[in-house]
């Protein structure tokens, strides 16, 4: 009887040697990739919000909560497409949609849930940490 890895050497030993060859990606099916598969451009190229709310620093609501809301200035509304071209300051919030880029000064986003508007003033209901509800820009 033969031992496991002889067994395994034979059969390496009668297998050709994979090679490499270009073939479309419709034809691609059930083969194997030769090599690594890299992005040729960042996606996102942005950091942008992980969900509807607002763009926020995490500073500024830390003591956030239910019975003792934190409230903010809304300095503005930026949808999936458009951008923000102000920074945001203390005290201050954007609001965003999925997929918004993320305002200049901000590092977190409250879900629109933890929230309660009031004209241009934003309650927060609860702290978030920074980077919080944020996909980062992909860096290729």
């Amino acid at each position: 009887m033969l031992e496991l890895e002889e067994a395994l050497q034979r059969i390496l030993a009668v297998i050709p040697a994979p090679r490499r060859e270009h073939v479309l990606l419709n034809d691609a099916h059930e083969r194997v990739l030769a090599g690594p598969a890299v992005a040729t451009l960042d996606l996102p190229g942005f950091d942008n919000s992980a969900m509807d709310g607002y763009a926020v620093r995490a500073v500024d609501v830390e003591a956030a909560k239910p019975d003792s809301p934190v409230r903010l200035r809304l300095r503005g509304k930026v949808a999936a497409g458009e951008t923000f071209s102000g920074e945001i300051s203390r005290d201050e919030c954007v609001r965003l949609f999925t997929g918004s880029p993320l305002p200049r000064g901000a590092d977190a986003v409250v879900m629109q849930e933890d929230t309660r508007a009031s004209g241009e003033l934003i309650a927060v209901l609860d702290a978030v940490k920074p980077w919080e509800n944020v996909r980062w820009r992909a860096k290729t």
